[in-house]
């Protein structure tokens, strides 16, 4: 890539100003060179390993920052019924966020809330994949807790106001910045509004 990137730099000026005095063999010779670079950079483009992403990955939830409810004694059988209901009013589906607040602290982004319009059969929980690459954030959100998890998806609780669902995801490590961060929808690749 850099001899590539170089060679642009040298024979670009030298084949314009060939094109424009040269004979007519020279102006062959620096069309030919333009265009081999050009073929050069695409087939360059098209066959580079892209390298992976940096993940954001959410810490699992600890005891100590939120405080477990009080296990209410019920038999066995009375819980696992409740596992199927709750597994059953839960349909599994793929919100799409509608907005996105960015919690930031100490000049770096600390975490994320995203919000989406809430059905009347909202899960209790979603599991959620933030990726972070050049300042943009992309989202992929699925209801319920996933039959199977894509590297660095974390579950987390949903809480739902006035028909709205709510999702906070605190990130594992920081991400330092004082600019604008703006956040996508990883499955379709529209933009989420920021507030």
């Amino acid at each position: 890539m850099f001899v590539l990137g170089v060679s642009w730099l040298v024979l670009t000026p030298l084949c314009l100003w060939n094109l424009f005095h040269g004979g007519t063999l020279v102006r062959l010779t620096s069309v030919l060179a333009l265009v081999s670079l050009e073929v050069a950079t695409i087939w360059t483009t098209t066959t580079v390993q892209i390298p992976p992403r940096t993940l954001i990955v959410a810490p699992p939830p600890s005891a100590a920052r939120i405080p477990a409810p009080a296990p209410a004694p019920a038999p066995q059988a009375a819980q696992q019924g409740a596992r199927g209901v709750q597994s059953a009013s839960c349909p599994g589906r793929m919100p799409a966020p509608e907005r996105v607040r960015l919690a930031r602290r100490q000049g770096a982004l600390r975490g994320v809330t995203l919000f989406w319009t809430a059905r009347t059969d909202e899960c209790d929980t979603a599991t959620v994949v933030l990726r972070h690459r050049n300042r943009t954030i992309r989202v992929w959100m699925r209801d319920g807790e996933a039959e199977s998890r894509a590297s660095g998806a974390t579950t987390r609780p949903v809480s739902v106001t006035g028909g709205v669902a709510s999702l906070q995801v605190p990130l594992a490590q920081p991400v330092r910045g004082e600019g604008g961060f703006r956040a996508i929808d990883g499955r379709t690749g529209r933009p989420i509004a920021l507030g």
